[in-house]
């Protein structure tokens, strides 16, 4: 090595290291808490639509529901246009309908409504997940998750369930 070289490679292992550590003009603010970490799924509400053969679940910010039965008015109210072009459907047809039940148990009533035999019934699912998520959003402060929620589904004739929403997305 000659000594340019020699002399130029102590000069960039000497200013480097310095370059490298200085600061760019913002002075230190010290450690600051950012607050609680995240937690969960998105706070807004949700309900569930089908692409394929498979539930899809489209946000709804600044909709706000007093009941599940607010839910399913959303969900009749069908995807928007821009959902549609992305290929969502609903899958949902109820004539009269309404839900009871608390905490994480709820069952949806709906006279003349046929219901599936269980996860390879997509409309169902619907019902499912979005009541499912109905009742997560309505019960925030008792930390009701939509995985803990179990919905039964009722008709004149008999029940179906209970199922969670899970059941539908694993497919």
């Amino acid at each position: 090595m000659t000594r340019t070289r020699a002399a130029l490679a102590a000069l960039v292992l000497t200013v480097l290291p310095g370059a490298l550590t200085s600061g760019c003009g913002i002075p230190s603010s010290g450690v600051m808490s950012g607050g609680e970490p995240a937690t969960g799924l998105t706070q807004a509400l949700r309900i569930y639509y089908v692409r394929d053969s498979a539930l899809q679940a489209v946000s709804r910010p600044g909709f706000t529901i007093t009941n599940p039965e607010g839910s399913l008015k959303l969900l009749a109210s069908g995807p928007t246009r821009d959902e549609q072009e992305r290929g969502l459907t609903n899958l949902v047809e109820l004539r009269s309908y309404s839900v009871t039940g608390s905490g994480t148990r709820i069952t949806l009533h709906a006279p003349g409504t046929y219901f599936g035999t269980g996860p390879d019934h997509l409309a169902d699912g619907q019902l499912i997940c979005t009541l499912a998520r109905a009742q997560a959003f309505l019960h925030k402060a008792e930390k009701v998750r939509p995985d803990d929620v179990q919905v039964t589904l009722a008709n004149d004739e008999s029940s179906l369930g209970p199922y969670r929403c899970d059941q539908f997305l694993t497919r």
